[in-house]
């Protein structure tokens, strides 16, 4: 009785604790999200090295507001002295010359076009301990700092009053014609650029803020983001919990887990936003994470729609002629690709097996491209995810992929349409749902070449986002309507193995490929419950 008594009151206190620790996470996030905004400005922080290759360093861009101003507060540390600062200048640029700028071979003509040029002097700090990172372990340096503090409104001159991005940048143009690169010392910079609005209270006076303007209106698409996925997956999680004990289709748990990191990784990045609005550089992990669950939606539907494509869910007999014809030309890398994913889910599972593993490494091949994309557009900009920009290499790779992709999905429909006994109801329904699933594959490279090509370089941040999160609800939402849709509500969910509860022997060997070889497993137990992962 009294170890009972002890358990139990264990129990409740690890409850307790629990509890606690929910409650302290859930109090976290609101006070991000309720914080009011300080008056703190955008801040980075980097290394700069000038050279005779090399007589200018971008320090940092940033969006200002229409009729505003960008209000830069920059203190730069020279580990050594830099002994001709004579031509060592602070200089500003704005987006409407940038791309003549950076077109511009030598350093004499691009200084032309800045809007400002603000001398840099250093002042002697003393010799204090070097803490850069290749430095020797209690080595010492002379110490020198310039501070430049420093207001331009926007719009600079008789320029168009509009949203504006400003580029920060350090130069010396001595540099082109002496090369005394060895004389020039390692430099760091601390830089603080603020957004100052016309006050709406005060007349006359300017409220001070570091979010850049191209992050107006992005809090409010990432709550409705929030809102349609988490409402998706609610959905999805009724008609699972309706089967509990009984049969469900792994596909409602794949496109139940894409809803879900949709709506996680908007919350990660509405979370970092408020950070950025208090501290002025955020979350870094926040919007990491929210670039990486956004890479885990889209292989997931993109997963989904080549599977289904390639008659994944479907009975054998209805994908079997277009799928055994093409061993014959093996030769096809569409065709390899499309037997690699018609049953994904029972691939994965066979790769700790003896069953085909060729599914489970396709599958793991696209998760970890995405993936690698969003991380390598880290390195492009640290402050807000770049994962769909096509100004950046791992944007314009994902397009790429996109097209690619969309190419493998029209095969295999092909392949559907063409072989096997499908029926022609089937035939109509695939065919729409070729020109859906192609649409899903081309629309974002679409968006973003639109966006690069038409919109105005400071509309491009929100249009593309907005697009690409427009994009990804839609797809989200189809597919929801594809597993949770009634009998009667086409032609495929009359012969979908997803709403079929309890025809047939659900051991059968759905998994093996008209082929001969099998794909993985076809059933998959928790609990009571069996997962069809044909």
């Amino acid at each position: 009785m009294a170890m009972a008594v002890k358990a139990h009151r264990s129990n409740q206190r690890r409850q307790g604790k629990m509890q606690s620790h929910t409650l302290l996470l859930l109090a976290t996030i609101l006070l991000l999200l309720l914080s009011p905004e300080h008056v703190n400005a955008k801040l980075s922080s980097g290394k700069a090295h000038l050279s005779g290759v090399s007589t200018e360093s971008l320090l940092v861009k940033f969006s200002v507001s229409t009729s505003s101003s960008a209000k830069i507060d920059l203190n730069l540390t020279s580990y050594g002295m830099y002994e001709d600062e004579k031509d060592l200048k602070f200089r500003i640029y704005v987006d409407d010359d940038w791309a003549e700028v950076k077109r511009m071979p030598l350093c004499t003509d691009k200084v032309k076009l800045s809007q400002r040029s603000i001398p840099i002097v250093f002042d002697f700090q003393g010799i204090k301990q070097d803490d850069r990172s290749n430095a020797v372990k209690g080595g010492m340096v002379e110490m020198y700092t310039a501070r430049i503090k420093h207001e331009i409104a926007n719009p600079p001159g008789r320029k168009k009053d509009r949203p504006r991005y400003f580029y920060f940048t350090i130069d010396d143009c001595s540099l082109e014609k002496s090369f005394h690169d060895n004389k020039i010392p390692d430099m760091r910079f601390d830089m603080s650029v603020m957004n100052g609005r016309p006050s709406m209270a005060r007349i006359g006076m300017r409220e001070y803020e570091h979010l850049p303007a191209d992050e107006e209106g992005i809090s409010t698409l990432l709550i409705l983001t929030i809102l349609s996925s988490g409402g998706l997956a609610l959905l999805l999680f009724y008609k699972l919990a309706r089967t509990i004990g009984g049969e469900v289709h792994v596909a409602i748990l794949v496109v139940m887990a894409a809803c879900l990191t949709n709506g996680i990784s908007a919350l990660c990045e509405l979370l970092h936003l408020s950070a950025f609005n208090s501290n002025g550089y955020g979350v870094y992990s926040l919007d990491a994470l929210s670039g990486h669950f956004e890479a885990l939606s889209d292989s997931m539907v993109t997963l989904i729609l080549l599977s289904i494509g390639g008659g994944w869910t479907l009975p054998s007999d209805v994908m079997g002629g277009g799928m055994a014809s093409s061993s014959s030309s093996s030769s096809s890398s569409g065709h390899k690709l499309m037997n690699g994913v018609r049953n994904p889910a029972g691939s994965l599972l066979a790769l700790g097996g003896n069953g085909d593993k060729k599914g489970g490494f396709v599958a793991i091949a696209i998760i970890l491209v995405h993936v690698g994309l969003a991380q390598w557009g880290r390195t492009f900009d640290d402050d807000f995810d770049t994962y769909h920009a096509l100004e950046h290499p791992p944007g314009r790779c994902l397009m790429i992929l996109r097209f690619a992709f969309g190419l493998c999905f029209v095969t295999g429909v092909g392949m559907l349409r063409s072989g096997g006994r499908c029926p022609p109801s089937l035939m109509t329904f695939l065919t729409k749902f070729a020109v859906v699933g192609l649409s899903y594959f081309a629309s974002l490279p679409g968006i973003s070449m639109f966006v690069g090509s038409v919109l105005p370089y400071h509309q491009r941040h929100q249009a593309l986002h907005w697009g690409a999160s427009m994009v990804q609800a839609c797809c989200l939402g189809s597919l929801t309507w594809l597993f949770v849709g009634g009998s009667d509500a086409s032609a495929y969910h009359r012969l979908s193995r997803v709403g079929k509860h309890h025809e047939g022997d659900l051991t059968e060997s759905i998994a093996a490929s008209p082929g001969g070889k099998g794909t993985g497993p076809s059933l998959w137990r928790i609990g009571n419950t069996k997962v069809r992962l044909d």
